[in-house]
């Protein structure tokens, strides 16, 4: 959350002028962030154990709640503004965090109870 907190602090942050090729970088980084922080947020509600659903409903909720507010945030920092899309995006990307950490932290929670005997 910090990190995002920072990037998103920068005013004028961009890469191009060039529409054609900021569009899409900003829309993975968006993507990237937020799918990193719900992954996070489902591993510490998870406690690196089996996840249960409340827990990656809940992962994915404060993760849009935060981009929510991210973009409030930016709509404070000069020459950046909070846009509706950019949260849609957000509640994308951490949907795929959910579902990545949900399928990685089943495999290990099924391959520690699989082979207790094998370790």
């Amino acid at each position: 959350m910090a990190v995002i907190f920072v990037l998103s602090h920068q005013s004028g942050l961009s890469v191009t002028e060039d529409v054609d090729v900021e569009r899409p970088l900003r829309v993975s980084g968006h993507l990237l962030a937020y799918a990193t922080l719900a992954g996070l947020l489902l591993l510490a509600l998870a406690r690196g154990g089996r996840p249960q659903p409340l827990q990656a409903v809940v992962a994915w909720g404060l993760a849009v709640a935060y981009g929510i507010t991210d973009e409030f945030h930016q709509s404070f920092v000069p020459d950046r503004n909070g846009r509706l899309d950019d949260v849609v995006t957000d509640a994308v990307g951490a949907a795929v965090g959910v579902v990545v950490a949900w399928i990685v932290l089943s495999a290990l929670a099924r391959a520690r109870t699989a082979a207790p005997d094998e370790r």
